[in-house]
């Protein structure tokens, strides 16, 4: 419909949706409806415990997959939309990044249809698996009012799980998700982590950038990253990387304009505790980068702890002093307004 939304490609999960329906749903009559079905107990008839106890989840599982196939298939098309960068601080975003006009409605998916989604693949199950256990230990027939609710009840299955799983799925493409705060929360989840690295000597602020994209009706966010702001003249930007946080903790990265000098990849001693240091190139950009040697479970400690995330700064910013001349100021603490 609109310029940036492409959804060309839906149409072609329609026509194996409603083949799906119709061979299954043909299926299930032809068995219940056209072959005898023998004596109780059901569950050790593997073709009928299947269609009575299974069948449910199974075709509300299938409708689900044609749901979601159909929504992946919505595509955005990046070089419609028109991108700006912006910057904040940290503090502008408060806890949780939240403005209404970068909600994408039904691309972003919803989450009360995930709910939905969620629930009714639960009550496919039960309404399923009970009746076949039930009708099985009482020794009960499966008669002409049970056989058109299995069918009923199985086909119905099919249409809910594939219109909640269309409508909770968000698209394929990672710039659109609804609400949009969950792009951001990656990056400030560890809100408290963040503030504290604002304590260190060496840090005057912490800043997010990022990139907004606008189309005719679709506003989105990219290519979002955490940087820390030097108490240096002049000012550099580090970057914190927390994205893998729960592997080795928070990563500090300085990009150089120039100077990169010899590589490095090495082990050193921050304050007693191995860090990993590199000094490589990619794509022509040089960087310094600098994070803990440690495996999960020192990390989730390490990383609440405010000393050491300030050691690992320092020595970033001493490897960064080999090939940027800075002056380092001293912070000035906020003793509150003069008398």
């Amino acid at each position: 419909m609109y310029e940036e939304i492409d959804r060309s490609g839906q149409g072609k999960w329609m026509l194996p949706t409603i083949i799906g329906f119709v061979i299954i749903v043909g299926l299930l009559i032809v068995r219940l409806f056209g072959y005898p079905l023998g004596n109780p107990p059901y569950t050790e008839q593997a073709d009928l415990f299947f269609i009575v106890g299974l069948g449910p989840v199974g075709l509300c599982l299938l409708g689900s997959l044609f749901g979601i196939l159909k929504k992946r298939s919505i595509k955005v098309n990046p070089d419609r939309l028109e991108f700006t960068e912006d910057v904040r601080k940290l503090e502008d975003f408060e806890k949780v990044y939240q403005e209404d006009d970068f909600a994408t409605g039904e691309l972003g998916g919803h989450r009360p249809y995930g709910c939905g989604w969620a629930f009714t693949v639960l009550f496919s199950l039960v309404t399923g698996l009970v009746p076949a256990f039930a009708m099985s230990m009482n020794q009960l027939n499966l008669g002409l009012v049970e056989r058109i609710i299995v069918v009923t009840l199985s086909a119905t299955l099919y249409l809910v799980g594939f219109v909640t799983a269309f409508r909770a799925m968000p698209i394929g493409n990672k710039m659109v998700r609804n609400p949009l705060n969950e792009s951001f929360a990656k990056y400030l989840s560890k809100w408290q982590v963040l503030q504290w690295i604002t304590e260190c000597d060496l840090v005057s602020k912490i800043i997010v950038r990022y990139k907004i994209g606008k189309g005719q009706t679709l506003k989105i966010i990219d290519d979002i990253h955490v940087f820390a702001v030097t108490a240096t003249e002049p000012k550099m930007e580090i970057e914190i990387t927390i994205e893998n946080r729960d592997n080795f903790g928070l990563e500090y990265t300085y990009y150089l304009s120039e100077g990169l000098g010899t590589r490095k990849d090495e082990i050193i001693d921050v304050a007693g505790k191995e860090a990993h240091l590199i000094v490589d190139e990619i794509d022509k950009n040089k960087y310094i980068q600098v994070r803990y040697e440690m495996g999960t479970l020192r990390a989730q400690f390490n990383i609440r702890t405010p000393e050491s995330q300030c050691n690992l700064m320092h020595a970033l910013v001493d490897e960064v002093a080999k090939y940027v001349s800075f002056t380092i100021v001293p912070k000035i603490e906020d003793s509150g307004p003069s008398e």
